[in-house]
């Protein structure tokens, strides 16, 4: 039954284009524009770790300080393509890039990753700490574990928990703290548009990847006190962060009092747009995660946190999405409570269009007899092949060659852009038309 419900789930996921020919399409794309594109290219042979910026062509150039998101992400990815490819190569890669991670980044006095050192790892650039880059830093050595299957790997991932549990969870009003100072304590945060400085602040962008990196701990170390933490923060994003409207707020203070720009006039919303603002790829990537999450958790989706995930895609489709050319805007906001939410910022990002190939697919095979999530799966993929891949060079630009972005000649490889996002929906959406993908399992 389950082989027949797979069989079904990939026949209603192809249904608008030959399903054969998408996967040979995307198969050749993943390896041309990650696998080929990204490594061994990035891999660092001369410090260790993985080289920051490298330019429209991919030569080395600018800053190369390693920040602790980007060096944790290509961890994870290297993890996953180990597994994905089932090619021990890419577990090699992974193993140097984490032991980087813990020799030149993890702080040796207070416990905890610092967020940035210099290209050696000799220099501490910052030494602060964050809920948001320890997350991926549990995230990638769970899934290492997860392709290595080596003890230490995992003493590492449980080690960066416990350092979490002591200092960053809010044992009170719940929730992890994202900002820290070098000792643990929890940092004084401003806030852009508004005076007052608060302590404790909860964001939703450190607590949807603190939910993503507690789905992948669960997944290879069943601890009851992980499970409490996953249920928790599954249940904050769904039910704090996810507005009646289907979309997320950014920040609470400590004790959940609403941060917000409401009533600012527009020039303002826009200048402080990081305080307050509509992001319809978070929004996505989101859904993709509660219902990751969830099954984490019971082993299937329960009913409240489909439906809230399907909210949040609907939502995104409703509002954010280009029905010219397709693909997601980036940001908008809500000037009238009552009225339509208004695009502010409507340049197409490469991991915007990234999570929306992967949530729309999803949902296409969640609800497949609702069309319009196939049909904006399809528009978003052609938007991809057109606007955003790169024929001559390679990999993903970052941003959409549709007339809406800044620029066209932008780094492929930048602090913020590592093969994440891409990595995560081609493999996700090769396993959905595959029949193979554990949320489409019935």
């Amino acid at each position: 039954m389950i082989l027949l419900s797979s069989f079904l789930i990939s026949v209603s996921l192809g249904r608008s284009q030959d399903a054969d020919r998408l996967v040979l399409e995307l198969e050749a794309s993943f390896q041309r524009d990650i696998v080929e594109a990204w490594y061994p290219k990035v891999v660092d042979r001369e410090y260790g770790g993985f080289l920051t910026t490298l330019d429209e062509k991919w030569r080395v150039s600018g800053n190369q300080n390693k920040f602790i998101v980007t060096q944790s992400r290509h961890v994870w990815v290297l993890a996953r393509l180990s597994i994905f490819l089932d090619d021990p190569e890419f577990t090699r890669m992974a193993i140097e890039g984490a032991r980087f991670l813990n020799d030149a980044m993890w702080d040796p006095e207070f416990g905890g990753y610092y967020e940035l050192v210099d290209r050696t790892g000799a220099e501490v650039l910052d030494r602060r700490k964050s809920a948001y880059g320890m997350s991926f830093a549990i995230y990638a050595l769970s899934n290492l574990y997860e392709a290595s299957g080596e003890d230490e790997v995992l003493a590492q991932a449980k080690r960066a928990f416990n350092w979490m549990e002591t200092f960053s969870w809010d044992s009170e009003f719940g929730a992890y703290v994202n900002s820290l100072e070098k000792n643990g304590d929890w940092a004084l945060s401003s806030i852009d548009g508004i005076d007052t400085k608060y302590v404790g602040l909860k964001d939703y962008n450190s607590s949807i990847h603190m939910l993503e990196c507690l789905t992948s701990l669960y997944r290879v170390w069943p601890d009851e006190r992980v499970r409490e933490r996953l249920d928790a923060m599954r249940n904050i994003v769904r039910d704090r962060f996810v507005q009646d409207k289907g979309y997320l707020h950014f920040y609470f203070t400590r004790d959940w009092q609403k941060l917000s720009l409401n009533g600012r006039d527009k020039e303002e919303v826009i200048a402080n747009f990081y305080t307050d603002h509509v992001s319809w790829g978070h929004d996505v990537e989101t859904a993709f995660l509660l219902l990751e999450a969830s099954h984490a958790l019971e082993g299937e989706i329960d009913p409240r946190t489909l439906g809230v995930a399907k909210s949040l895609v609907d939502h995104a489709l409703e509002t954010g999405w280009d029905d010219d050319v397709g693909s997601l805007f980036y940001g908008g906001y809500y000037f009238d409570e009552g009225g339509p939410c208004a695009v502010i910022r409507p340049e197409k990002e490469w991991w915007v269009a990234a999570e929306g190939m992967n949530a729309f697919l999803l949902m296409a095979g969640l609800f497949p007899e609702e069309e319009k999530y196939q049909k904006a799966f399809d528009r978003q993929w052609s938007y991809i092949k057109r606007a955003l891949i790169d024929p001559e060079n390679g990999g993903w630009r970052g941003y959409g060659l549709d007339g809406l972005s800044p620029q066209i000649d932008t780094p492929k490889a930048h602090v913020w852009k590592a093969s994440y996002h891409d990595a995560r929906s081609y493999m996700n959406c090769l396993e959905m038309l595959r029949g193979e993908f554990p949320l489409l399992q019935h």
